[in-house]
């Protein structure tokens, strides 16, 4: 931790408005006088280009040939806890070899479009994808640093999605020295991933707190990356921690305006544990060499308007060089435990992860391509408890990177989890439940009931008086420690939160899918009314909200396939 950061540690809980990050977060509070004298109107001509391209760049086609797993999604969720060695109950895979087609897998369940819309009657139409965004913007874009990956050579890639291709940008062993001055290791693995954001995605249309949504994304992203290379017998490395601006140089991204937020090693098999290197400052020159990029990337818009608090935010959250390097957090503590003055109003019911019960018998592949974000919910549909609780134990598990470690199945562990967020539920229609207000505690995966009252209003009124709050079977309020983030990982904590938030959010998603239900996030909520209804203590903020039920037809609406060539996932 640097000394910037242990400042800033020793004051969390008590000055933490001071914080850069904090100071953005509460400007970017939505309140009723905010919405009621919102004037913004969206600028459909100067609308970003929803997908990136590299101009100039080679294009390989990837292979058409897609696989399905004939894993479903709760076993394909255990089986990537277990590549990354957490927990015994999944099966691993046999790792698919390192080739273009492991790639085309990779990226086609991960990132890619899943279908398009079209209003009926007319030309307009859009693309859904496999990994949800605010607005169905999408900030996201993926770059590939490849290492011996059969049919392509060793260098860095762009994934072009509407062409499910890769744009070529340079050839060398690009992979081996960032790995390397990232990591310590000189084992590099054959695909390395970085996920970057594009701000301005998100800012065309929710403005200076498109930056949250920003982060929210990359936790979808990187769950989805997670699980497609699980499926395929792959394990992930996560990286979060890095100096900005040197990842970014050595990618050739600033000229593109794209962001890092996340790098991804993907290895087979089951995870080799290996002892941390020591960083070591570096200047801007880090990997020790430069390498020839071409391609350049197209204007997504005829004006970029510029916001000053996402500069700012994302500044605050960058580490340079010297920040990283002496950067020493390496056993994270034990965190996640319920806040202290919680008094349950009725007995607590533990929660029993039973995954089997009304899963649809269709692929983890089918799930993914099939996920939707709801648009309404019908305010009718009832749930059981069993679902909920595996939904819940399923979502919340957490996983390895360097600010995360999973809660492991025992209780009794002597490596407790650590995670930012907490989870607090609005139960409406869930049999077998009183509906309610609970808390979910992810170390003792027990439901707290706080108030057994109808909360579908207040849900409706916190979600910045959206339905879609109220009528499905349950909506849920995740709630970021901003305390412990603060103290351990200073302004950059404020992604981690997101990210952590974003990917729950991706595995509420699948695994409604896989019950047979619908969902969406909602990132539009009154935040301190949140907080103030929920009675949160200092330091504990809402971030993303989030809904489960059964969405209404929209007649009005054609699906269209994905690509020019069949999805298996879907016959």
């Amino acid at each position: 931790m640097t000394q910037e950061q242990t400042k800033k540690g020793e004051a969390a809980g008590q000055d933490l408005v001071s914080a850069p990050f904090y100071s953005y977060h509460h400007f970017t509070k939505h309140t009723v006088a905010k919405l009621m004298s919102y004037q913004h109107r969206l600028d459909w001509a100067n609308q970003p280009d929803p997908f990136r391209t590299y101009k100039g760049a080679a294009r390989i086609v990837l292979p058409r040939a897609i696989k399905v797993s004939s894993l479903r999604y709760f076993a394909a969720l255990e089986a990537m806890l277990a590549g990354q060695g957490i927990g015994s109950r999944g099966v691993i895979p046999p790792p698919e070899p390192a080739d273009l087609s492991l790639l085309s897998n990779l990226l086609f369940y991960s990132m890619s479009i899943s279908a398009w819309k079209q209003l009926a009657g007319t030309g307009e139409r859009w693309s859904l994808r496999a990994n949800p965004s605010s607005g169905n913007l999408h900030p996201t874009e993926t770059h590939l640093l490849l290492h011996a990956v059969d049919g392509a050579e060793d260098g860095a890639y762009h994934y072009f999605v509407p062409e499910h291709a890769l744009e070529q940008r340079a050839t060398g062993h690009l992979a081996k020295p960032i790995w390397q001055a990232l990591t310590g290791e000189a084992d590099t693995p054959p695909v390395v991933i970085c996920l970057t954001s594009i701000f301005w995605r998100e800012a065309w249309k929710y403005r200076d707190r498109g930056y949250r949504y920003c982060q929210h994304d990359m936790g979808h992203a990187l769950a989805a990356v997670m699980l497609s290379a699980a499926i395929l017998g792959w394990r992930a490395r996560i990286i979060a921690e890095f100096p900005d601006g040197d990842l970014a140089r050595s990618l050739d991204l600033v000229a593109a305006g794209e962001q890092p937020a996340l790098v991804i090693g993907l290895q087979p098999g089951l995870q080799v544990q290996t002892k941390a290197t020591a960083k070591q400052p570096r200047d801007e020159k880090w990997i020790g060499e430069q390498f020839q990029f071409v391609g350049q990337a197209n204007a997504l818009s005829r004006e970029l308007v510029e916001y000053k608090s996402i500069d700012f935010v994302h500044a605050a959250t960058c580490l340079s060089a010297t920040s990283w390097s002496e950067s020493s957090v390496k056993e994270l503590p034990a965190a996640g435990e319920r806040p202290s003055d919680m008094e349950a109003c009725d007995a607590e019911k533990e929660a029993v992860y039973t995954p089997d019960p009304d899963v649809i018998e269709r692929s983890v592949n089918w799930v993914v391509r099939k996920r939707r974000s709801a648009i309404d919910l019908d305010g009718r549909q009832h749930m059981k408890v069993a679902a909920l609780e595996t939904l819940l134990v399923s979502a919340t598990r957490g996983f390895a990177a360097d600010f995360q470690r999973p809660t492991p199945w025992q209780s009794d562990s002597p490596t407790p989890g650590h995670h930012l967020i907490h989870l607090y539920l609005y139960v409406h229609r869930v049999d077998g439940l009183p509906p309610g207000i609970y808390y979910f505690d992810r170390i003792s995966r027990h439901l707290v009931p706080l108030v057994h009252a109808d909360e579908g209003d207040a849900a409706k009124y916190a979600s910045c008086f959206q339905d879609i709050a109220a009528d499905g079977c349950f909506a849920i309020s995740m709630v970021a420690d901003f305390n412990t983030a603060y103290q351990l990982y200073g302004d950059r904590g404020y992604r981690y939160v997101h990210f952590e938030a974003g990917l729950i959010g991706q595995w509420l998603y699948l695994g409604a899918t896989a019950l047979g239900l619908e969902s969406t996030g909602i990132g539009c909520f009154l935040d301190d009314v949140v907080n103030n209804l929920l009675a949160l203590p200092p330091g504990l903020e809402c971030v993303y909200n989030f809904t489960v039920g059964r969405a209404v037809f929209d007649p009005r609406l054609t699906t269209l396939p994905a690509y020019d060539f069949p999805d298996p996932a879907l016959a």
